[in-house]
């Protein structure tokens, strides 16, 4: 479906063209895939931090134990999973503000955005301011995502786990992945 310019709203703005809309969509397609990828390594590892927790106060785990936290820290919503996150320490202090800013950011992007923003895909400085606020929120998620994913694994390792296997079971999903 191509969506077209609604010059009736505004008849003295500028009509902008299928390709801004693109990449407008295509810009919060990129935000919200990193967003969800920073989502799901902040709850798994919130999930390993807590089941951790309670191992080293003598609880016997069960599978189904350790499937009822991760599931809980991955149903909840952005807000609620950083303040468990921060809780838990998986966010540590020196990155809090970015994650607050981030979690600001992203209710302006799901909740806001359209409303805010409806025509400044008609003005190209905008457009452009526009299309950087929501490029920037992508790239701090990445960021994120990444510094998360990082003391992540400096973790398990420093719990003595040895991640070479879940690196080469990964790898041959990726392979798997190439060939189908």
């Amino acid at each position: 479906m191509q969506i077209l310019p609604n010059t009736l709203l505004t008849p003295m703005a500028a009509p902008y063209t299928q390709e801004h809309v693109d990449q407008l969509y295509g810009l919060i397609g990129k935000a919200v895939w990193h967003l969800q990828h920073l989502e799901n390594i902040v709850a798994s590892f919130t999930a390993f931090k807590i089941l951790q927790a309670k191992r080293e106060k003598g609880q016997k785990l069960k599978q189904a134990d350790a499937a009822r936290v991760i599931e809980r820290q991955k149903g909840q919503t952005l807000g609620p999973l950083i303040g468990t996150a921060k809780a838990h320490k998986t966010i540590p202090a020196a990155l809090a503000k970015r994650f607050d800013a981030l979690l600001a950011e992203r209710n302006w992007l799901i909740h806001h955005c359209v409303t805010d923003e409806y025509l400044s895909l008609r003005n190209e400085s905008e457009r452009e301011r526009l299309f950087f606020r929501i490029g920037s929120f992508a790239e701090e998620a990445i960021a994120l995502q990444n510094s998360i994913h990082g003391m992540f694994e400096n973790w398990f390792t420093e719990l003595g786990y040895d991640l070479s296997g879940a690196y080469a079971v990964a790898d041959e999903q990726l392979k798997k992945a190439e060939r189908s």
